[in-house]
């Protein structure tokens, strides 16, 4: 039952709270005006409904007497009551009302600070991680290894705690631009790139309302210019010219020729060196390569020493854009030798067809090789400096110079834009469609070019065939001179020969473990 609150009243309210005691007082003069006695605290409220609900507002803590110096007096207090109650009657939301009492701001205030006021959103680390498992989910793997090196350089560790709604595109911009001040412009463009696309992934509407990231946040975000280098440039007196100028990124013909001599020589691991002839031989990207499945090759019955290989559209470039069609490349010379013995030894292993398969150290949900695979035998060759990527620039550049292709004729090869279904690939298809005709001359031209620089490469280089010489380099340039000398020591031991008869050196999967890791099988 209401009461009429007194100073007497509130009196006793104070007592029972320092007792410990919890009770509602209502006020019979202000309907809704309570004195809410608690331990902690003796404070005002008032009830009233508000468009159908009842609904609570707290006026502040109470004091006895007359003075609002430390809390809200009786009076105050039921002053304040019959304002909340005034204008819940009228259909007015007295939140604004309540809140400027206790914070001695004006709505107009209130709202300015709202605005200011950091909404809920991840931190910068917690949105990395988001994101990068959706491009995981929606992407190639290599697509994912791109972004998340782009998202990893020291410059960008000042946002890991801040909040992803708070970061500004100028914040961001200047963390860019530091990264394009050390001398890496590339990587700051490719930072930018990825950073909008955090950001516009983020302002999705699947995850505004956790973010909070405004639509257009870093849409115009950009990396400084990059700096003026003109192709063709004279260097500075004194300065060595620069040789590659003129060829672009193919490699130099000699070193595509040493890296087939050394890859046929039995000097890397025989499915590395078969790999690596293929990867030549096709001019594919190593992705393909290791993505090989000998259910892709098809032997022609007029041409025992070809094959067919039709590559999926998922082991090339933007495969999702490319629809269920296949690009036929025909495989001839030392890469279709390569082919067959690649497919003996699925056999011989038992294999699922996989013509590089995945390594026992290697993730559970990938069933063939990484697209890795032969970079670091790249590394490893003497007097090699491209990389697997390289081949396709020497096929478009010396095709077009040596060869007789016509101008961008290599796509035919390289690019994919036809399609061919599995189905169609018949011995009649094979040797009468005219774009398949085209590139099985292009092929064939291409292996005899890699066939005359890899002899041109022996005969400049004689000690490509010393086979202790290329053994001991190849071990030294994979594992080190200290694996080198663990390896002498314990073959010595043993009298066995450093490198035995018809041995490769083995591939890093192959390496014991542990103490045993010096490499003296």
């Amino acid at each position: 039952m209401p009461t009429t609150i007194t100073a007497a009243v509130l009196k006793a309210a104070f007592r029972d709270h320092r007792d410990g005691d919890r009770k509602d007082i209502g006020d019979s003069k202000v309907t809704g005006l309570e004195l809410r006695v608690k331990p902690q605290s003796v404070r005002w409220s008032v009830r009233c409904r508000l468009a159908g609900r009842q609904i609570r507002y707290d006026l502040g803590p109470a004091v006895e007497g007359d003075e609002d110096l430390e809390g809200v007096s009786l009076r105050t207090a039921r002053e304040r009551a019959m304002r909340v109650v005034e204008m819940a009657r009228k259909g007015h939301d007295p939140q604004s009302f309540v809140r400027a009492l206790a914070t001695g701001l004006t709505p107009a205030a209130q709202e300015k600070a709202d605005r200011e006021k950091p909404k809920k959103s991840w931190t910068w680390a917690e949105a990395k991680v988001k994101f990068l498992a959706e491009v995981q989910r929606t992407n190639r793997e290599d697509t994912l290894r791109d972004y998340r090196g782009k998202l990893q350089p020291a410059e960008l560790k000042r946002f890991d705690d801040r909040m992803v709604a708070t970061i500004t595109r100028n914040e961001m911009a200047e963390a860019i631009k530091a990264i394009h001040d050390r001398g890496k412009e590339t990587m700051a463009a490719g930072v930018a790139r990825v950073v909008k696309r955090l950001f516009a992934w983020l302002a999705e509407p699947a995850q505004q309302n956790q973010s909070n990231v405004a639509d257009d946040a870093m849409v115009r975000l950009k990396a400084p210019a990059a700096t003026l280098n003109e192709v063709g440039k004279p260097a500075k007196r004194g300065s060595a010219p620069d040789e590659e100028d003129d060829s672009g990124d193919a490699p130099p013909e000699i070193e595509i020729g040493r890296a087939l001599a050394i890859a046929r020589l039995g000097y890397l691991p025989e499915r590395i060196g078969l790999g690596i002839q293929l990867l030549i031989g096709t001019a594919q990207r190593r992705r393909t390569i290791t993505g090989a499945h000998d259910e892709k090759f098809r032997s022609m019955p007029m041409s025992k020493s070809e094959h067919a290989w039709m590559i999926p559209p998922y082991f090339r470039k933007s495969g999702t854009k490319r629809g269920r069609r296949s690009h036929l490349v025909p495989v001839v010379g030392f890469a279709a030798d390569a082919v067959t013995r690649l497919e003996q030894l699925v056999k011989i292993d038992g294999g699922d067809g996989w013509l590089f398969p995945v390594g026992k150290t290697a993730r559970a949900d990938r069933p063939h090789a990484a697209s890795d695979l032969f970079n670091d035998y790249f590394d490893a060759m003497p007097g090699v400096t491209w990389t697997p990527h390289g081949v396709r620039y020497a096929f478009a550049t010396y095709g077009e110079r040596d060869l007789g292709f016509a101008k961008s004729e290599a796509k035919l090869i390289l690019d994919h834009m036809e399609g061919t279904e599995m189905k169609d690939v018949t011995g009649a298809f094979y040797s009468s469609d005219p774009a398949v005709a085209r590139k099985r001359t292009m092929m064939r031209a291409w292996i005899d070019w890699c066939e005359r620089w890899a002899a041109q490469a022996l005969a400049e280089d004689p000690s490509l065939q010393d086979r202790d010489r290329m053994m001991t380099t190849l071990f030294v340039a994979r594992y080190g001179k200290n694996q080198l000398e663990r390896r002498i020591a314990f073959r010595e031991r043993r009298g066995w020969p450093l490198w035995g008869l018809g041995q490769s050196m083995p591939m890093a999967n192959e390496l014991p473990s542990g103490i045993n890791s010096c490499i003296c099988d």
